[in-house]
């Protein structure tokens, strides 16, 4: 088995790519547009401010309340404040924090050594949320100094505003934190889990509340995304972590306990960016701290998304019966924008869900998983996205690394067309649907194909196929009715098509 060395960035030309340690094959890499690490030296969202002599600015894995890493600063007295500052974060699927709602803010903060009773504003410490308007107007600011009535608290403590404190008279288009420690605060503060939400209602999405995943990335953890400080159902386990690595010395891990409560999550790219001059995906990394290459994505291409894999306290028996929902995967998607303040424009169809299919252990190291996609020949698409994924039930521990995006062709098959060279699932038609829907999928050798329907729930609906089929194009017809052929009632549904060695999963929905 050719490998190539762990320490070292990628940047050759071949490499050996697998699929679940079985099929080896050589390909040229010169149509790699990125290679999406964990090796990124800054908090993604977040920036050194100012650091001024005297002062130390760090990302920082000595404390940290969640996901193992925290902002801080340390400083004697200086010329002017040190602060860390985060970039906006109105941001895509949020695209503004909203008037007219009591928004909570702050963020959790640890002390030690600091001056006490600060007689002046450029001796204290502080946290502060700024808002601005759609015209770059300030709209105003929240400031919550940091207590100093003791020099150290000896533990993690919420600074936040006050009911009625933060009512925006607009929308703020742009909302920038600021964790500050004034021109002759002294010691040391870390500060973790930034808050933002309304205390009655939708006030937006402030991203990456903790600091814990590098430049490129970003996550949405439950309970709320991570927007209210707190992770649970497992996922307070996620770290990028020192513990393994493919290249590097850095992963993302999940560490997911069996008797958790069921819930999905992810982390995923940021968009990535793209021209709209001439209809073309530019190649880009995934994310600012990653290799980039002159590649050009053409709308229409044939790309291969691939990731690094090793797991361990895997439970087979959960991959068996729970086929959706026991599973880790990408949902990938193309988006209209890539900008602050977008929204959630994604192109219609996506985004996509792609599960892998895990070997029946309980343990596998680095393995690369990948799926082969068409790039949608529409003018809309201008961005990509990708997120890795755990589903509801999954359990057990993985850890993911080098994330690539390669060009392998372009688009050539169509369901009933030539024999097709990748696996494809393609959307159902028509969906909505009443009575009965056709699902499409290409398979590029011959195959046991297994085409099941779940409701939202991961139960099984219907199995529509399980039978060996040679290198085609295929449709299958569901006709809404279950395994007892009893019609079904409205809802949503999923669709599930695998092989040997590719599973995929699609929403449907069935309307009457």
């Amino acid at each position: 088995m050719l490998t190539n060395s762990r320490g070292v960035k990628w940047s050759i030309i071949l490499l050996v790519t697998f699929f679940m340690g079985s099929a080896m094959q050589l390909f040229s890499q010169t149509g790699i547009s990125g290679i999406g690490s964990f090796e990124g030296e800054l908090p993604s969202y977040w920036t050194k401010g100012v650091e001024p002599s005297g002062a130390t600015l760090e990302w920082a894995t000595d404390q940290s309340r969640s996901m193992g890493k925290s902002l801080k600063i340390t400083k004697s007295a200086t010329d002017e404040a040190a602060m860390w500052t985060s970039e906006n974060m109105a941001d895509f699927w949020s695209p503004v924090h909203n008037k007219d709602q009591d928004i909570f803010v702050g963020a959790y903060v640890r002390t030690q050594g600091v001056n006490t009773n600060p007689a002046s504003d450029d001796a204290k410490w502080y946290i502060s949320y700024t808002f601005y308007d759609s015209s770059g107007a300030l709209i105003g600011e929240t400031r919550m100094d940091i207590d100093q009535s003791s020099a150290s608290s000896g533990s993690w403590m919420a600074d936040t505003n006050d009911v009625g404190q933060t009512i925006l008279p607009k929308d703020s288009w742009k909302t920038i934190i600021k964790f500050v420690g004034g021109k002759d605060a002294t010691g040391t503060v870390w500060a973790d889990d930034f808050m933002l939400y309304g205390r009655t209602g939708w006030a937006g999405q402030n991203w990456n509340t903790a600091v814990g995943v590098p430049s490129g990335w970003y996550y949405w953890l439950p309970p709320g995304g991570g927007n209210n400080g707190e992770l649970s159902h497992g996922y307070e386990n996620t770290i990028v972590t020192t513990e393994e690595a493919y290249t590097g010395l850095k992963s993302l891990k999940f560490d997911l306990p069996f008797d958790r409560p069921p819930q999905d999550a992810f982390v995923g790219t940021n968009r990535m960016l793209l021209d709209g001059s001439d209809g073309n995906l530019n190649s880009t990394s995934i994310g600012n701290e990653m290799d980039i290459s002159a590649l050009s994505v053409n709308l229409g291409d044939r790309i291969r998304i691939s990731v690094w894999i090793k797991a361990n306290n895997l439970v087979p028996d959960s991959a068996a019966m729970y086929p959706t929902t026991w599973a880790v995967g990408f949902t990938y998607g193309f988006f209209k924008g890539n900008g602050n303040n977008d929204g959630w424009n994604s192109v219609d169809g996506y985004p996509k869900d792609m599960q892998f299919v895990f070997p029946n252990v309980t343990s596998f190291d680095w393995t690369q998983y990948y799926i082969d996609i068409d790039v949608p020949d529409n003018a809309d698409a201008k961005t990509i996205a990708i997120r890795l994924h755990p589903y509801s039930r999954f359990t057990g521990t993985i850890y993911f690394d080098d994330l690539m995006i390669e060009v392998i062709g372009v688009t050539d098959v169509e369901p009933g067309s030539q024999l097709p060279d990748v696996f494809a699932v393609h959307q159902n038609y028509p969906n909505p649907f009443n009575p009965s829907t056709t699902i499409s999928y290409t398979i590029p050798k011959t195959s046991k194909v297994s085409v099941k329907v779940f409701d939202i729930l991961g139960r099984e609906v219907v199995s529509l196929l399980d039978e060996v089929q040679v290198r085609g194009a295929y449709d299958v017809v569901w006709n809404g009715k279950n395994n007892f052929g009893e019609i079904v009632g409205s809802g949503i549904y999923f669709y599930r098509v695998e092989t040997e060695k590719f599973a995929q999963v699609m929403k449907m929905i069935l309307l009457k």
